[in-house]
This record gives C-alpha cells, sequence and structure tokens, in this order.
C-alpha cells in the first residue's frame, strides 16, 4: 500500500494543486470528519491530503483506491506530531483496564514508593511527587497516565464503573483517550481531572470532589468513539 503514496511538504502539495488549476482553500472535494484534514482529487485520478491547517506533511496518492485503503484502516504512514501522553502511551492507554499493576510498579519505581497495592494512601503519595516532579520538569508521560490510571481505578471500584477509551484525532491518526463510566452510563473525564490537578495543595478528597458523571455514554459516541473496556 505504501508505494502509492508519496510524502510531500504542504507546500509542495499546494504548489502542486496550483498547477492544476486548483486552490487549496477553495477546491477541495470534501474534509476528513476525522482529522479535518482537506482531501482533492485530480484529474488523472490522483488524491491529495492536506492537513487541516496546510502546514507540515501531507500525501499525494496515486489513486482514489490507494486513499481509500489508508482511510479504511485508519492509519497514515506518519506519527502525529503533537505527541501528546495520547500518542505515546496509546498502546497502554488502549488497554488500561489491564495496566494498572503496570503503572503501580512504575509508579513505586519512578517515585522511590513502596505500596504493593493500590489505594487512597498511594494515590496520595503519587499526586504529591508527581506534582513536585512537575514543578522541576522531571514528570514524564507514561508518570502522569500512570497517576489518571491509579486514580480512576480506585474511583472505578468504588462506584462499580467500567473503563471506557474515547476515539480523538491528531493531525493525522487517532489516539485515545481514558474515560470511567458510571453505572448509570455517565462518563468521568478522570484525565482531565487528573491533569488538571496536578498543582500544589491538590489532595485526594479534592481530586474526588470533580469526579461526579456529566455526560452520557450514548450523547458522547456520537461525537467520538467510545468503546467499553471489559475484564
Amino acid at each position: 500500500m505504501k508505494n502509492c503514496i508519496l510524502i510531500k511538504d504542504s507546500q509542495e502539495l499546494i504548489d502542486y494543486l496550483q498547477s492544476h488549476g486548483k486552490d487549496e482553500a477553495f477546491d477541495f472535494d470534501f474534509q476528513l470528519k476525522t482529522n479535518c484534514g482537506f482531501v482533492y482529487s485530480l484529474p488523472g485520478g490522483e488524491v491529495i491530503f492536506i492537513p487541516h491547517n496546510f502546514q507540515g506533511d501531507g500525501f499525494l496518492f496515486d489513486d482514489k483506491k490507494c486513499f481509500d485503503q489508508i482511510i479504511e484502516v485508519d492509519k497514515f504512514p506518519i506519527e502525529n506530531p503533537e505527541k501528546s501522553l495520547y500518542d505515546t502511551e496509546i498502546d497502554r492507554i488502549k488497554t488500561i483496564n489491564k495496566q494498572i499493576d503496570f503503572y503501580r510498579n512504575h509508579l513505586n519505581a519512578v517515585l522511590k514508593l513502596d505500596f504493593p497495592e493500590i489505594n487512597q494512601d498511594f494515590a496520595q503519595a503519587c499526586l504529591k511527587k508527581v506534582i513536585g516532579r512537575t514543578i522541576k520538569k522531571l514528570t514524564t508521560h507514561t508518570d502522569l497516565v500512570g497517576l489518571i490510571a491509579i486514580f480512576g481505578e480506585i474511583i472505578r471500584k468504588e462506584i462499580s464503573g467500567s473503563w471506557v477509551i474515547e476515539k480523538w484525532y491528531g493531525t493525522y491518526n487517532p489516539h485515545y483517550k481514558p474515560r470511567i463510566l458510571t453505572p448509570d452510563k455517565k462518563l468521568i473525564f478522570i484525565d482531565d481531572i487528573i491533569l488538571g490537578n496536578v498543582k500544589w495543595n491538590v489532595s485526594f478528597i479534592d481530586v474526588l470532589k470533580n469526579t461526579e458523571g456529566d455526560i452520557d455514554l450514548e450523547s458522547r459516541s456520537k461525537d467520538h468513539a467510545c468503546q467499553i473496556l471489559e475484564d
């Protein structure tokens, strides 16, 4: 499949479009609903994809069949340039319900703790130390997702809930955001709550105050595909 795709700078692709009498801002065929990139069909059958901001790399496809194959597998042959924690930890986030012990062990190791199980004392100790490391610019994406996983798992057990992953998109490819589903099918945005609370003088109880389910799963799924992770 990759033999029918060329990765080119967006400006080079814009110049190529213009040589065929097309304007990048007005003559696109459609905009992808996923990453909002612009798609153009050329008279000879070639297809061009340019990111939504007209910057960075885009793609020149030999034909529509090649383009359709990429859309079907939902994976462009290039990484998202922004590299958020949702990108770098994507494989573990997709199975976060099975990664709790990994993250417990990781946080114990990097934070020099020794908790054999997950509980509120462990979560509070992790939060305090991650905050300190964040101030010193030592915190990694794995540390932060670990904090999300630990707090999320404690809350999930307390409410008899489930882990859910929401599908989002970067410049090119999908990534996933972890949520907690309440028994009445409301979503707790545990990642947003934790990332918003990595600051001084925040306690486990402070975090818990913000963990009531907000948006219902059915409504959210209309904008972002949601998958319930089963044990």
